[in-house]
């Protein structure tokens, strides 16, 4: 029978052989539809057929398993069959992370969404190489955001990463209510030497590919935020942000 429960005690691992979806609502109980486009990838890129089971997830902390009920032509729709709520990981790690020209973007949403960062901030900084007006901002953050949310469905995330920004580097300084870390390649600490295992919420600041002026990782420091690297090579800014993030969450005990 169906049943809302806050532990399922299920094999784990038949959950997670099960792709996930996600819903707008989660009801133990209802029949709920799948956007288009994950039903078109449902019955046709994953040829699930009516009776399998999936995962549900509505992005904000509700989780389930539901199954297959009735597929169409651009529809495919699901019984939600068990439901449960799961806390934010803590503690949060987000990136500051000034945006690389081209699909680098992309790819650096894409990967920070899978490895469980938290929320993605578009930063602006004095040498960045890309910059928006209002408008192509509020489209670059809408495209992101469904990167986000695609990376989070595949990687069976319960949470969908948050797209922010753009903002300045001291706006994002000063927004943080836990350690922020600047990744700058003259800093004398290792990241990992840095981060604090009983730390709360983290945000690393990843600059653009000529990095962050002395000016301002001065104004940073000054302002109570931290220095680290990455060691003795120099990464692109998007391959620094994936680095920098899996330090940080393997250090603050969220990835294995």
């Amino acid at each position: 029978m169906p049943r809302s429960t806050a532990a399922t005690g299920d094999d784990p691992g038949a959950r997670v052989s099960a792709p996930q979806f996600f819903v707008r609502r989660l009801v133990v109980g209802e029949r709920v539809s799948l956007e288009p486009a994950d039903a078109h990838h449902a019955v046709g890129a994953l040829r699930l057929r009516v009776g399998d089971p999936v995962r549900l997830a509505d992005g904000e902390g509700t989780v389930g398993r539901g199954v297959l009920a009735d597929v169409g032509r651009g529809r495919a729709r699901l019984d939600v069959e068990d439901v449960e709520r799961v806390d934010r990981p803590s503690p949060s790690v987000s990136v500051a992370l000034a945006p690389p020209k081209g699909d680098r973007l992309s790819w650096a949403v894409q990967k920070l969404a899978e490895v469980g960062v938290d929320r993605t901030i578009l930063l602006e900084s004095e040498r960045s190489v890309r910059r928006w007006d209002r408008e192509r901002a509020e489209r670059a953050l809408d495209r992101l955001a469904g990167v986000a949310r695609e990376a989070a469905m595949q990687s069976r995330r319960p949470f969908i990463m948050q797209i922010e920004g753009p903002s300045s580097l001291f706006d994002v300084k000063s927004d943080n209510v836990g350690p922020t870390i600047v990744l700058w390649e003259r800093a004398d600490a290792g990241l990992g030497s840095v981060l604090d295992e009983t730390a709360g919420d983290v945000r690393l600041a990843i600059g653009p590919e000529g990095g962050f002026t002395e000016e301002e990782v001065r104004q940073c420091v000054g302002d109570g935020a931290v220095t680290a690297s990455l060691g003795e090579g120099i990464l692109r800014t998007e391959t620094a942000a994936l680095a920098a993030s899996v330090v940080a969450l393997h250090r603050l005990g969220r990835l294995a």
